[in-house]
């Protein structure tokens, strides 16, 4: 298929020719006309969203006016919808084009000539699609496949974000869901099943919708380590799943949008943390932090100084994250009634700033509390307090 489309085009889609250059989006990176073509050769990606594509507009033909169609991001061969054009009548289907590529949209523009298919389509537009003016639920099917594996780089998250407001209700989103999730590996049991950590991050219809209109709580979670962890499982592997729409659906390593990631992590254990962050920027990302147990040294140093300079506030900022996190806090060297006596130090109330102690997740959160207990700074007579506690102790 790609061989005649190449034919019937003239496309010379070798690496580094003129033609080779990315545009840069608000949203993320615009990849070149021939990068777009040559994603054509991975042959599951193609025959999955394509009969996926396939699918979502028979599913549409409900009614007698025909199924209108948004598809951003064409790429030189419009290959998710254009082939398909001659499967339908106008009565059955009208199509609207978008690229950022005015090359990729002549292309595009060849293979209707060729196919017969000019009244299937409603408009062609050479746009940054970010940039472009939605109509509101005027579209029975949006399609856009512009993503890397984790969707890291390319404007995919942005582009549903900005279309969906163009979505009919019952209309569909193609595609239909992505799934990108986190699992633990051993790497003395690389055959082994991971440890599922949980969904990192899910884009599909709510997730846009919910970015449209500003909510951007779906893009950050915190996810604790399987209870099974064990120190060898320091491999963190990231997936990324594709329902394209219904029943076809692309799993790892089927094609470059499902390679796995896989790094290694220190100090990996049952009472690991993690917080995931999708950044939405010109350079989109998935950011995963891991949060490793505090360790309190044997023999406490309360002399450590904290950002602003308060000594014995990292250790009890130590301890207090053993504590919350820790399954067994056995045998921890600071004692709750030395932790107590911190605090009332402090001018926290003890117990009633507890809550609010514990929902710290920095140190600096913690300077935050103290100094708002203390008139926004710390003063001589504080400093004073947890020095001569740090010599007691």
């Amino acid at each position: 298929m790609v061989d005649i489309l190449v034919a019937l085009t003239d496309i010379d889609l070798t690496p580094g020719s003129k033609l080779d250059y990315a545009s840069s989006t608000d949203g993320g990176k615009g990849v070149s006309l021939i990068t777009a073509g040559r994603c054509a050769l991975e042959y599951m990606r193609s025959q999955v969203f394509i009969r996926g594509c396939y699918q979502a507009i028979c599913d549409q033909k409900t009614g007698t006016k025909p199924v209108e169609v948004l598809y951003g991001g064409t790429g030189p061969f419009g290959l998710l919808i254009v082939p398909l054009l001659p499967l339908f009548s106008p009565s059955d289907i009208q199509v609207t084009l978008l690229d950022i590529h005015q090359s990729s949209l002549e292309y595009v523009q060849k293979l209707i000539d060729v196919l017969g298919v000019q009244d299937r389509i409603r408009a062609i537009e050479c746009v940054d699609i970010l940039k472009w003016p939605v109509p509101d639920a005027s579209y029975d099917v949006i399609v856009s496949e512009t993503m890397t594996a984790r969707l890291h780089a390319e404007p995919q998250v942005a582009i549903f974000a900005h279309l969906v407001k163009g979505l009919k209700t019952d209309g569909a989103l193609v595609p239909q869901s992505v799934m990108i999730e986190g699992a633990l590996v051993s790497q003395r049991e690389q055959l082994a099943d991971p440890l599922p950590i949980g969904r990192f991050f899910t884009l599909d219809r709510e997730t846009a919708t919910a970015l449209n209109a500003g909510n951007m709580k779906c893009l950050k979670g915190r996810f604790p380590a399987p209870v099974q962890t064990t120190p060898s499982h320091h491999t963190l592997q990231i997936t990324t799943d594709i329902c394209v729409y219904d029943r076809h659906f692309l799993g790892m390593n089927q094609c470059s949008l499902n390679l796995p990631l896989r790094y290694d992590i220190a100090d990996i254990s049952q009472d690991s943390r993690f917080d995931i962050e999708y950044v939405m920027s010109a350079t989109p990302k998935l950011v995963v932090r891991h949060l490793a147990v505090p360790v309190v040294p044997e023999s406490p140093v309360w002399s450590d100084e904290s950002p602003s300079g308060l000594p014995v506030v990292p250790t009890l900022w130590r301890y207090l994250q053993h504590q919350k996190t820790a399954h067994n806090a056995g045998g921890v060297s600071v004692s709750p009634a030395q932790s107590q006596q911190v605090i009332v130090a402090l001018n926290l109330d003890f117990p009633e700033d507890l809550p609010a102690i514990y929902a710290c997740e920095t140190l600096e959160e913690l300077e935050t509390l103290i100094f708002s207990r203390n008139g926004g700074t710390a003063s001589p007579d504080l400093r004073a307090r947890l020095k001569a506690f740090a010599r007691a102790a």
